[in-house]
């Protein structure tokens, strides 16, 4: 436990996120219909509200399992285009954050090719298996991260880009098993969906939270461990990474990717997925990232940490059309 410790900043202006704890929500017995006004609420919220609620998705979820996954990814792409003039707030948002990030970039185009690519990937959780069994993706770069896996541990440092889902799939494809983090989304149907999609190509999800560090360290523990983690973040609908000319700061997962990887010897690589079109897609494996040899890791905190910041923020600036986060306040 003293071990952990090495890697804490004391930095007073270096302020961190406090760990949430994540619980999966218990459903309520039926008795609870008959113990009182707030068990009552709680049991129809959760059986006939969010079931009702969810009943759309359900249904648009199995539809699209029977389409081609082109087709699938093209209607989930029309969706989101059509429902993009009444969602203003996003639409201002990724005008302001593109004035800083991209002004040399048309804001009403992005935003477009946003929304739609946005609608692709939902729509493709559907298909995934197929899109995994076609010739659309292109994997580049796989020996960055063949030559460091084989000779030890293993941390990777993806990103919301193009689809990110398939993260798994290609760590399939070159046999490579592997835990991630993942934060649960606020429908119960999305997070059963997304965590059975996930685990279909052999992914293990890491418990979200501080619940999930130590299983994540047991794991890489081993000599052939391998943890993803998404270094750009947006948390409770601000942007956490990249900084993007902000101050450097340690509550987000590029300070749990140094921590995680200075504790365990592990190596960082890089990993991200560009759209080229339609159901097309290419992967690419980035140059592994080396921290420095340090015996006061938590001293080179925040070095390590913008670092890492500077090999992920340009990717993201470069394809900032097909970044999740874009519509995230920065």
């Amino acid at each position: 436990m003293r071990k952990n410790l090495r890697t804490k900043t004391d930095d007073p202006a270096l302020v961190t996120r406090k760990a949430f704890v994540w619980e999966d929500e218990k459903a309520p017995p039926f008795s609870d219909f008959f113990a009182g006004t707030e068990a009552r609420r709680r049991f129809l919220r959760y059986w006939i509200h969010d079931t009702l609620r969810d009943l759309p998705k359900r249904l648009s979820y199995n539809l699209l399992r029977l389409l081609p996954a082109r087709l699938a990814s093209e209607l989930g792409a029309l969706h989101y285009g059509m429902i993009r003039p009444f969602f203003g707030a996003r639409n201002r948002r990724i005008v302001e954050n593109l004035a800083r990030i991209r002004p040399d970039l048309d804001p009403v185009t992005i935003a477009r090719q946003n929304w739609r690519g946005k609608g692709r990937v939902m729509a493709e959780f559907s298909v995934l298996s197929r899109i995994d069994a076609s010739d659309g993706i292109t994997i580049e770069g796989e020996e960055n991260l063949l030559s460091v896996h084989a000779e030890g541990p293993v941390v990777v440092l993806a990103l919301h880009l193009g689809n990110w889902e398939l993260l798994p799939a290609v760590l399939g494809r070159l046999q490579i098993a592997a835990a991630s983090f993942y934060m649960p989304p606020e429908s119960r149907l999305e997070h059963h969906i997304a965590c059975r999609v996930r685990e279909s190509f052999g992914l293990a999800l890491l418990p979200p939270g501080v619940k999930g560090v130590r299983p994540a360290m047991k794991r890489l523990a081993q000599r052939d461990g391998v943890v993803a983690i998404f270094g750009d973040e947006g948390f409770d609908g601000r942007i956490m990474a990249p900084f993007f000319g902000r101050t450097t700061h340690l509550s987000g997962n590029l300070a749990v990717a140094v921590r995680l990887a200075r504790h365990a010897g592990a190596r960082i690589v890089p990993f991200y997925v560009v759209r080229k079109g339609g159901s097309q897609f290419v992967c690419r494996w980035l140059k592994p990232i080396d921290l420095p040899k340090t015996d006061t890791p938590g001293l080179k905190l925040a070095e390590d940490v913008e670092r890492l910041n500077s090999v992920i923020e340009p990717v993201v600036k470069r394809h900032i059309s097909q970044w999740y986060f874009l519509d995230h306040e920065l």
